[in-house]
């Protein structure tokens, strides 16, 4: 197997073009969306139908529904006025986590000047991802549609990672339209009256967690379950390029599996055997190690989880084609184990006690996402025992904090015990 090489790498900022509404800096952009708002979604792609429910029971009170899509999308190229910073060929991609809006909804959480800079064929660049391959405002970036032809979008502006969903980038609806369709998956409502008037109208339409919608609000308090953005993943354990191979299978860029991925590692205490990266393996050793100290080890089907689980698995997460997710596991962080009593979908089996020294040892439990994958760990690289949050399964033992509603139009804020988190995610990978 062989990586594209990348070319062309410029040692001169030449051709710098700056854009009606851009701003060279993130830190002239509010650092997180002006306005409270509820992103509505399921565990699997949205129906139109059900798309326009969430927007009428927003409607009906005089909030605001917008379509939010994530699509992952290929990188094949950078260039600064007409020097080519990065250059992909053979098929080769970087994976760009990208959310698709609408300017409005850019504009209500952002601001006017932020939505200018995300109009038709430029997007908005996360921080932490024009940090990574250093580019600038006005710089251009080839992304791949459907049919893997060439896009080209200029940096309009940079922005903080918020306003990417934790991501790498924004492109607004109108000039997404060029890369293909995606399919719907969440409602975001903005502009929201109040907290009982969102809630009464989505109970009287049955959005609701007892009828399968997943409800994630601004201002959530955080999830120890919750799993990092890609920018986040990208920073702390490296990018790599890859090409699909076929199915649901993936070709991982050569270069970065050798410098990131520690094979047939064998962990001691509890005899795991798995290929994992190399700043991820430190941690479930000493998950292992602490497993193994409190009298646990027969909890981890040592034979079931080498032979089906482990780390670093190079595939698509549930979809395939351009636009499918890249599982986590093709960063060799996050190890499955006990695969058969902890099937996705079904109640997790694994010992609540285990659980929670993975999280203390910094990982990310999966038997909460929706759907439950209870055999996943994740790595996230910060300790998650101590969080009290009102987790279905294996919930730390500790207390719940309270938190504050936020101010909405029509009321002022109040102490609540609504608990969940805006920054991290839940998505099974």
């Amino acid at each position: 197997m062989r990586m594209a090489r990348l070319i062309g790498i410029c040692g001169a900022i030449v051709g710098l073009v700056v854009f009606p509404g851009a701003t060279r800096a993130s830190n002239e952009f509010p650092r997180e969306p002006l306005k409270p708002h509820i992103t509505i979604g399921r565990s699997v792609p949205m129906t139109e139908a059900q798309v326009n429910r969430v927007i009428a029971a927003a409607q009906e009170v005089g909030a605001s529904g917008h379509v939010l899509t994530f699509p992952v999308i290929g990188l094949t190229a950078h260039r600064r006025g007409e020097v080519e910073l990065m250059r992909l060929t053979d098929r080769w991609r970087i994976p760009m986590a990208t959310m698709v809006v609408s300017q409005q909804y850019i504009r209500t959480v952002g601001g006017d000047v932020m939505a200018q800079a995300a109009a038709p064929g430029q997007l908005l660049l996360g921080e932490s991802a024009a940090k990574y391959r250093k580019a600038q405002v006005g710089d251009t970036l080839v992304l791949r549609d459907a049919k893997f032809q060439p896009q080209s979008f200029v940096v309009g502006a940079i922005v903080p990672d918020a306003f990417v969903d934790w991501g790498d980038i924004t492109i607004s609806t109108e000039s997404a339209s060029v890369l293909g369709g995606f399919r719907r998956s969440r409602v975001v409502i903005t502009d929201i009256p109040s907290w009982e008037k969102i809630s009464r109208s989505l109970k009287s339409k049955k959005i609701t967690s007892a009828n399968g919608w997943r409800h994630k609000k601004s201002w959530e308090i955080e999830n120890p379950d919750g799993t990092l953005g890609t920018s986040s993943v990208k920073k702390l354990l490296g990018e790599f390029s890859y090409r699909p191979a076929g199915g649901r299978a993936l070709q991982i860029s050569t270069e970065w599996r050798a410098a990131h991925l520690e094979w047939k590692k064998v962990f001691t205490d509890i005899p795991l055997i798995n290929n994992c990266h190399k700043q991820i393996a430190p941690a479930i050793q000493g998950a292992l190690s602490e497993i193994k100290k409190e009298g646990l080890a027969s909890k981890i089907d040592v034979r079931n989880s080498n032979r089906y689980g482990g780390c670093f698995a190079a595939r698509y997460n549930r979809l395939s084609g351009s636009f499918g997710p890249v599982t986590r596991h093709a960063w060799g962080m996050a190890l499955d184990i006990n695969t058969v009593t902890n099937a996705q979908g079904a109640a997790p089996q694994l010992n609540c006690d285990v659980v929670r020294i993975f999280r203390k040892w910094g990982f990310a439990w999966g038997g909460n996402f929706r759907p439950a994958d209870g055999m996943h760990f994740e790595y996230v690289g910060k300790p998650l025992h101590d969080l009290g949050y009102p987790s279905r399964y294996c919930p730390n033992n500790v207390a719940i904090p309270t938190t504050t509603l936020p101010k909405f139009d029509d009321d002022v804020p109040v102490v609540t015990s609504t608990t969940l988190s805006f920054e991290t995610t839940t998505t099974a990978p």
